[in-house]
């Protein structure tokens, strides 16, 4: 690259700088609004899992075995009992107005059947509308219900005169469960969630002013005064156009991966160095995509609606919901044509699992392969850009003619 190219260049970036700080509500719309989602899903989810989910219960027995396992359930710091209720009736209205998000229902004679030992039954009624608050609910109320049983066969095996742990455990637990959850092992909400989410917002954000920052120049007639800056050289005034962009998004990401990795003390079993190469690829990579839209589309209007629904798609084929492996395979193919995928093995393999980096090269050459999207679209791109230079230098000739 020739010191004139670079100039060109830093000329450009120069003046896209300038109108981005004349134009506060462009600062304020990408900075204020990725800081407002990190300071958003940080401290939502700061406890990592949702606490003291309210549920209902109906006791039917109200015997002094129902009252033990109804503090057993409060004892959990998982799910509260916030409403004891006469009825069912009463508390499926609670739940349909979303006071509850579970009802245990105890049948009568639930202690006599224990003694006796018949088979009691127990109800568990979950609103599974909201997704994670009726699992977490469930998963709670059967493993209290499961260590309920569990006490009470000891009991009745003591009284039959079994006793010591090595008699007991055999038979109350035949099978011994060691779980260890790998990558996650505190089953942390936002270690699942913020890794993804958060570059999901980042990257609406750069297609969305990629589209705008080179859209506006078509739509208000300044590709001239652009197009002069960088020395009628297109190439140099595109890359000098989105540069600016580039550093403050790259920045904006890099303080993401510091607050996840850093204050936050999220898993980091790999290099946080690789992880930021890769947030750079994933600023550029989308900053392609942006140049793609409006060169295709060449309407702001139109290459704005386009980004959006693609930002938004993004998310469901990232795989992090809902795998892709699990998905149609006519429909996994489209999980290649988003950044954010390659963007999200790589953390799984870097900060979860930290894998060798020879295992997300691929990845990282998958988001790489997207920069030559905008050379898909350059000669029609740079067509549109000097028909506008023509048209506006017409424009201004015509009016320096009114006023001679």
């Amino acid at each position: 690259m020739s010191n004139s190219t670079i100039q060109q260049i830093k000329n450009v970036a120069g003046r896209e700088w300038k109108r981005m700080l004349t134009h506060p509500v462009h600062l304020l719309s990408s900075i204020g609004a990725m800081l407002f989602c990190y300071l958003f899903f940080l401290t939502l989810m700061s406890e990592g899992l949702p606490r003291q989910l309210p549920i209902g219960i109906v006791d039917n027995d109200n015997s002094s075995m129902s009252r033990t396992l109804e503090r057993n359930i409060n004892a959990s710091p998982q799910v509260e009992i916030v409403g004891k209720y006469a009825s069912f009736t009463e508390a499926r209205k609670d739940m349909q107005r979303g006071h509850i998000y579970a009802i245990i229902d105890i049948a009568p004679g639930f202690q006599s059947d224990l003694l006796a030992n018949r088979q009691p039954s127990i109800s568990f009624y979950v609103n599974d509308v909201y997704l994670v608050a009726g699992s977490l609910s469930y998963k709670d109320l059967t493993y209290i219900s499961e260590l309920m049983t569990g006490f009470i066969l000891q009991q009745s095996l003591e009284a039959k005169g079994v006793t010591g742990k090595e008699t007991l455990m055999p038979i109350l637990q035949p099978i011994a469960m060691d779980t260890h959850q790998i990558g996650n092992p505190y089953t942390n909400y936002s270690v699942y969630l913020s890794n993804v989410l958060l570059p999901g917002v980042l990257q609406m954000l750069i297609i969305m002013f990629t589209i705008y920052a080179v859209g506006v120049e078509m739509k208000q007639n300044t590709t001239h005064e652009w197009l002069l800056t960088g020395n009628n050289a297109i190439l140099s005034a595109l890359t000098g156009k989105v540069l600016p962009h580039t550093v403050l998004f790259t920045l904006l990401g890099l303080l993401g991966l510091f607050l996840l990795y850093g204050v936050m003390r999220f898993p980091m079993n790999g290099s946080i160095a690789w992880m930021s190469l890769a947030m750079f690829i994933f600023v550029m990579a989308h900053q392609a995509i942006g140049i793609f839209i409006i060169g295709l589309l060449q309407r702001l209007r139109d290459s704005i609606s386009i980004g959006m629904f693609y930002s938004l798609l993004s998310v469901s084929f990232a795989g992090f919901t809902f795998p892709i492996e699990a998905m149609p395979r006519g429909v996994q193919i489209f999980s290649w044509f988003f950044p954010i995928r390659y963007y999200f093995k790589i953390y799984v393999n870097e900060a979860l699992n930290g894998a060798d980096i020879r295992y997300s090269l691929i990845y990282f050459a998958g988001m790489l392969i997207f920069l030559l999207l905008p050379f898909l679209v350059y000669p029609r791109l740079r067509n549109t850009i000097l028909q506008h230079e023509t048209g506006s230098a017409i424009k201004n000739s015509r009016c320096n003619e009114q006023l001679q």
